[in-house]
């Protein structure tokens, strides 16, 4: 192991927590979502047909976790939950219309995190680090 391993494992970790904390604070300003369920809004509103067992794999969440977050925001009036006349095991979800809201301001609020990373770093210098960082998390999966 190089003596710049550690080094490397603690920036990427302590960056990728501070991004985080970043990208939630903006989005809970702008639209009362964290990303996460701002992501989950966006992967009901691109396939409703999505179970929550899609949306847990889609979001590299637990299932109890996309449960869990699946009920706050039905509570909040944001997506609604139905049984599936087909299958009665199975939950149809559709994202109320203050939820289509939330999930639009959520999402212009997101594009300025990505456009402020990319200011800070260069729109070449973003796009291969955005690169490296996905083929990083996907050979850690395998």
């Amino acid at each position: 192991m190089s003596a710049s391993s550690p080094r490397l494992y603690s920036a990427v970790i302590k960056s990728a927590e501070r991004l985080r904390q970043e990208a939630d604070s903006v989005v809970i300003e702008a639209a009362g979502l964290t990303v996460a369920q701002a992501a989950l809004l966006g992967v009901v509103l691109n396939d409703p047909d999505a179970t929550q067992s899609d949306i847990a794999v889609r979001l590299e969440l637990s299932e109890p976790a996309v449960t869990q977050m699946v009920a706050r925001l039905q509570r909040e009036g944001l997506i609604e939950r139905t049984r599936d006349e087909n299958d009665r095991r199975r939950w149809r979800l559709k994202v109320t219309t203050d939820g289509l809201a939330k999930a639009e301001r959520a999402r212009v609020a997101f594009e300025g995190v990505n456009a402020r990373l990319e200011k800070m770093m260069g729109e070449d210098v973003a796009s291969d680090v955005a690169e490296r960082l996905n083929t990083l998390r996907l050979e850690l999966k395998s």
